[in-house]
């Protein structure tokens, strides 16, 4: 059996159409096989921000409960932080700050990277009431505010207003 020209070509273009499905049919797979691993990698690194987050929550924790002195300056400081000398002041100071350096991670790890808005109300939302509300978180913020980004103190601001209200 001879073939033309013509019928060499249509077979030529049947398998090439072939070639072309294939081809379509495997790069949605591989399209699907990157967005279950984007997904996993996504899912790891919220984990590991939240880990994160809480090791530092648990490491200031610990540096207060581990120590006598921290123990009493960190009390001391929540309710009238003039009271302590400079260097109780400082220490209190720096404790604080360490949680809210926290409390910042979980507020942009909340808007940047879609962690659950159930992530700061449960953690860094709570953390504000809880400490920032003292009289010496009061003092704190009322010193230190200007050091963080804007969206983070118009929030600790909403959240401080309505704890006094």
């Amino acid at each position: 059996m001879e073939w033309t020209i013509q019928e060499l070509g249509a077979a030529g273009e049947f398998v090439g159409a072939i070639g072309v499905v294939v081809t379509l049919v495997y790069l949605a797979y591989q399209i699907r096989q990157n967005t279950v691993q984007l997904e996993q990698s996504t899912r790891t690194a919220r984990a590991a921000a939240q880990n994160a987050s809480n090791t530092a929550l648990r490491d200031t924790r610990a540096s207060i409960f581990e120590s006598d002195e921290m123990a009493e300056i960190f009390s001391m400081g929540n309710d009238d932080p003039e009271a302590l000398g400079d260097i109780g002041k400082l220490r209190y100071r720096l404790c604080i700050q360490n949680v809210t350096e926290v409390m910042l991670e979980i507020h942009a790890q909340t808007l940047v990277t879609g962690f659950a808005p159930e992530t700061w109300h449960t953690q860094g939302y709570t953390l504000v009431r809880r400490i920032l509300a003292t009289p010496g978180g009061r003092w704190f913020w009322e010193a230190f505010r200007d050091n963080y980004p804007l969206d983070f103190r118009v929030e600790v601001d909403r959240i401080l207003a309505e704890r006094a209200a």
